[in-house]
């Protein structure tokens, strides 16, 4: 053996002090050889310490890693609490699962991504629906490699493992006796409630050019489920508590109808002829479900006007009438909370603004005033001609055109107007000359 004492304390003393400060430390040290025995002692000493340094440089880079993967999953989850909508908050997992265990491909596949909204009449929960992680650079790649790979995925989709993962349609390098590995991972998103027991399937990929999943990267996606299960159990929840509110709020609008037998059915009437004239403007589907909904329940605060005046035969007074003009800031405080409502607040509170300035309860004018307002008070005037009311008979068809054009560009939108006057002439048969 052929180290000197200067040798082995030049060693230690680099562990101790650093490079520069060993160098001029042992300047001053003998170089004469020492014993054998001793040299080897001290030798076993140097690789003791070189060891420990190398356990710690390890330990603090798994410390890091873990830290990594806790701070993903914090501001994962953090994010995917801001969802309102279950489909928002599986494309948001997905995108983020897919960066976080750089995977090439990221998937959502099961039915739960098509939920109900609080707003539509049917839920399409059936539909089976597939989301590729928006961070994909080819989307029609991906859907490839999901089309050709799609049993062995149906396959895992089907286990009840919560977490799997599994080579699939795989060509690159990696040890075949590491068992644990694979290029695919598939995670279950699992509900509190037994009739949601399924939510669907998250798949995420590696190509040929990449090292296959570990089990670091297998226990942060499982956290990543697992807490994006929890975040769309609460969205379902509170999912659930709209539509009884709604459901509530749906019940009250029937009952407040009920209070006067001439306004029978007026809310779906103007829901119907709202959402005609909504179409012929070219209203998207999605305002056209606001407008339906606006118009169904836009005299709900008409539930906390006196009997006595809602159904009054005579002339209101200027109290009672300055009473029964607040029923739209009543049906706005009484949707208000509820969140799946929230895009129709703006049309109920406004549509008896008058395109002059002189409506209620804000005084708005022209195109200040929302457009599905606009388009609600149009087939809320026309109702009300056309209807029997306690104070009055129906007007015929043709009075109410003539009041409409006469009232267009004071009371209501002129363009509007033109529009609807348009659509009714077209009609074979008027709608109008209710009698109820």
């Amino acid at each position: 053996m052929n180290t000197t004492k200067k040798d082995l304390w030049q060693s230690l003393l680099k562990l101790a002090l650093g490079n520069e400060s060993a160098t001029e430390a042992a300047a001053g040290l003998e170089a004469s050889r020492l014993p054998e025995v001793i040299a080897d002692k001290l030798d076993k000493i140097v690789e003791a310490f070189r060891q420990n340094n190398c356990d710690k440089e390890r330990l603090a880079q798994e410390l890091l890693s873990c830290y990594n993967y806790l701070n993903i999953a914090f501001t994962s989850t953090v994010s995917i609490a801001r969802c309102k909508e279950v489909r928002q908050a599986i494309q948001l997992l997905v995108d983020e699962m897919a960066q976080a265990v750089e995977s090439h491909y990221g998937y959502y596949w099961g039915t739960f991504a098509g939920e109900f909204s609080a707003l539509r009449r049917r839920a399409d929960a059936e539909k089976d629906t597939i989301l590729i992680a928006k961070t994909i650079p080819d989307p029609h790649e991906a859907d490839n490699f999901f089309q050709r790979n799609k049993q062995a995925l149906q396959a895992m989709a089907d286990d009840d493992a919560a977490v799997q993962i599994k080579m699939i349609d795989y060509h690159g390098t990696y040890n075949l006796d590491y068992e644990g590995r694979g290029n695919v991972l598939a995670l279950h998103l699992v509900g509190d409630d037994q009739q949601l027991a399924s939510l669907g399937t998250l798949f995420f990929v590696r190509t040929n050019e990449q090292e296959p999943f570990i089990a670091m990267e297998m226990n942060l996606a499982g956290s990543l489920a697992r807490m994006g299960s929890a975040v769309l159990g609460n969205i379902i929840y509170a999912q659930k508590i709209n539509q009884v509110y709604l459901q509530t709020i749906m019940s009250l609008v029937k009952a407040m109808e009920a209070k006067d037998e001439y306004t029978s059915g007026h809310s779906a009437r103007v829901a119907e002829m709202a959402c005609a004239l909504g179409g012929r403007i070219g209203l998207d589907s999605k305002q056209m479900e606001h407008l339906d909904w606006a118009g169904q329940l836009h005299d709900i605060g008409k539930i906390g006007i006196r009997d006595d005046v809602l159904c009054k035969a005579g002339k209101l007074t200027e109290e009672e009438f300055a009473h029964i003009k607040t029923h739209p800031l009543k049906s706005y405080m009484v949707l208000e909370p509820l969140e799946a409502l929230q895009d129709i607040l703006a049309a109920v509170r406004h549509h008896h603004e008058h395109f002059d300035g002189s409506g209620y309860p804000d005084g708005l004018a022209g195109t200040d005033i929302p457009l599905l307002a606009r388009i609600l008070q149009v087939a809320d005037v026309w109702d009300a001609i056309t209807s029997t009311r306690s104070y009055r008979e129906a007007m015929s068809s043709g009075t109410a055109m003539e009041i409409m054009r006469r009232e267009a560009g004071t009371t209501m939108d002129p363009k509007l107007v033109a529009w609807f006057l348009e659509m009714m002439t077209e009609q074979t048969v008027p709608c109008g000359e209710r009698s109820s």
